[in-house]
């Protein structure tokens, strides 16, 4: 039923902008029939540009949308005109988006004239440290409003902020009264400290998401006793130099990355069934995947999602691997570089301890940090991987080898998924927290590393097993 009324008001939207025929305009008349908190709650589901939009239907939509409790400040095509064009089309549109959200925020809180609740607050731009006073407003708006999702996402050319002009988060924005309503905390390219963090997690008794990408200050950071946090996101904070996460029941999924070795602690975590980790953690000899698996031996076998960063291990013979009894998918970060024995011992031997294993997933990228020889590598047996997918497939030899390696060798195999990639060098390519924005060239490298995969691949898989190359 709200999906219809969205729709019809979508159609009245146009309707109006286009001056049409009068027996549309009526539709627009029966909507605006309809009681205000009906009304409210079709204009909640719109995008919030065209949520402000309705106010021209008519008088009596003027204010209709100052209810929405969905105040996304998206501008996402300005950003990729941004990261495409530079400099001077950054300083013409940052004074604009500032205004477009002060704009909002002046209307809806002079009409409304009392606190009205917020699902979710989102900024989403290239700002930094010079426009603090605009953010702390944004902030205080939105604890005034016991918003629910949080999110300051303060990207530069695309990405996490590369330089020390980060905003900075402290204790003194924030209503402790106002956090306990608070749900959803997306901290992208904000400056915050390990103590804040710690406190805001104290003051958020709701709490289910939380993520911290791109902040220097944060070096040390623990996590104990937080009921309802669900999912936890560390990422990219490159002085980081202990994490520890204990009694956290209720945690569900785990990121933890970052660019230079640190100390991981985790324990009592029962019901953590996805884990995405380095395995990187500072170690001088080369048991570093050995400590990994120790380091996680607490949960291993309770995973059903594992992603593994593998790029900086050089392989360790005889190494015992834990049976990773519950898991079924399964990703890796590897080395394009390798040849097709070393890349099938680090892969096959998670196959092996891996009963349940259903999909595959392996991001190639190409860079190289060991030259090492291999030997043969014996072949899985009644793997019951179903699906594989590889992420940054550039054409090279020793990829098409493990392709059809694993079409002749993975016995319930059904599907194969390869995503052609002309730039696989830094892990930021596959990063969600970074915009890629291909330009001509990239996309002719990558159409003829499509053409690559479609003849010298396709060809060699077996009928039974679909083969996509996206």
């Amino acid at each position: 039923m709200m999906e219809n009324a969205l729709q019809r008001c979508g159609s009245v939207l146009q309707n109006k902008k286009n001056k049409r025929e009068s027996e549309e305009e009526k539709e627009d008349d029966r909507i605006s029939e309809l009681p205000d908190d009906i009304l409210a709650r079709i204009v909640s589901g719109l995008p919030l540009k065209e949520a402000v939009a309705t106010s021209v239907l008519a008088k009596r939509w003027r204010y209709i949308w100052t209810f929405t409790k969905n105040l996304d400040f998206d501008a996402e095509e300005t950003l990729n005109r941004i990261i495409e064009s530079p400099g001077q089309l950054l300083r013409v549109e940052r004074p604009k988006y500032i205004d477009r959200v002060n704009s909002v925020i002046a209307q809806r809180s002079s009409k409304n004239n009392m606190v009205r609740g917020i699902d979710r607050f989102r900024i989403g731009f290239d700002l930094c440290r010079e426009f603090s006073s605009s953010i702390d407003n944004w902030i205080e708006f939105a604890m005034k409003n016991r918003v629910k999702t949080l999110e300051l996402e303060f990207f530069e050319y695309g990405g996490l902020r590369m330089n020390c002009d980060c905003y900075i988060l402290r204790k003194k924005h924030f209503d402790p009264v106002a956090l306990k309503s608070l749900k959803v905390l997306n901290l992208t390219s904000v400056e915050i400290h390990g103590r804040v963090v710690e406190w805001l997690l104290s003051k958020c008794p709701l709490l289910e998401r939380l993520k911290v990408a791109g902040s220097d200050k944060l070096i040390n950071l623990r996590i104990s006793g937080v009921p309802n946090l669900k999912h936890f996101e560390i990422r990219r904070c490159i002085n980081i130099k202990k994490v520890e996460i204990c009694a956290a029941q209720n945690l569900v999924s785990l990121y933890s990355l970052s660019t230079y070795p640190y100390e991981f602690i985790l324990r009592n975590v029962p019901k953590l069934v996805d884990l995405h980790i380095d395995t990187d953690f500072g170690s001088d000899n080369d048991e570093d995947l050995g400590l990994t698996f120790t380091l996680l031996s607490s949960c291993l076998s309770q995973l059903q999602i594992l992603h593994l960063d593998l790029l900086l291990q050089p392989h360790v013979w005889n190494l015992e691997y834990p049976r990773l009894t519950n898991l079924k998918h399964l990703k890796l970060t590897l080395s394009a570089t390798e040849n097709l024995n070393l890349l099938l011992s680090r892969i096959i031997p998670f196959l092996k301890v891996s009963p349940c294993l259903q999909r595959l997933e392996l991001m190639m990228l190409l860079e190289k940090y060991f030259d090492e020889k291999c030997g043969f590598v014996k072949q899985p047996t009644n793997c019951p991987v179903k699906e594989v997918e590889i992420l940054g497939y550039s054409g090279r030899k020793n990829l098409d080898q493990l392709i059809i390696y694993f079409a002749d060798n993975l016995v319930a195999l059904q599907k194969i998924v390869v995503h052609p990639c002309a730039s696989a060098h830094e892990k930021f390519n596959f990063d969600p927290a970074f915009r890629r924005i291909k330009n001509s060239k990239i996309i002719k490298e990558e159409e003829k590393i499509r053409d690559h995969a479609m003849q010298h691949i396709k060809g060699k898989i077996p009928t039974a097993v679909e083969f996509v190359c996206l």
